[in-house]
């Protein structure tokens, strides 16, 4: 029924054997290396990604203490500035306060002299008013009479 040659199954494992070692050669060896160097370089591209999320957190890290020194050095300029500022107008005002109150002084002695110079003016007139006011009113009676 069966018949089981020695011979043909010996060949047979032969020809098996010599076909794994082939293909062990030529196809599972070159395919195994191309895994390993496959599997290298992710693991090299993974350590790359590491390496470069570190270096990117520690820009983002020197970026953000860049603003904040930024934003504190314009918040002195400003306040620097605004207190000159201030410096600036109020002595604006004292210089323009003094330039008033000399100028009131001014005016009140000029009134002042006015004041004397009318009320001595006055008193030079004040004989001559008299004549003509008595003249006018002795006019004005004798006219009524």
């Amino acid at each position: 029924m069966l018949d089981i040659k020695l011979s043909v199954m010996l060949i047979e494992a032969g020809i098996f054997f010599v076909t794994l070692i082939l293909l062990n050669q030529w196809l599972f060896k070159p395919l195994l290396s191309f895994m390993e160097k496959r599997d290298e370089k992710l693991a090299d591209e993974l350590k790359n990604i590491s390496t470069n999320s570190k270096e990117v957190k520690q820009y983002e890290q020197e970026i953000a203490n860049i603003l904040e020194n930024a934003r504190s050095e314009a918040n002195k300029i400003k306040k620097l500035a605004l207190e000159e500022a201030k410096k600036e107008a109020s002595s604006m005002v004292e210089s323009e306060v003094k330039n008033l109150e000399t100028s009131k002084v001014s005016f009140y002695n000029e009134l002042e002299a006015k004041k004397d110079e009318l009320a001595k003016s006055l008193e030079v007139n004040s004989a001559e008013l008299k004549d003509m006011l008595s003249s006018k009113l002795k006019g004005i009676a004798w006219e009524k009479l």
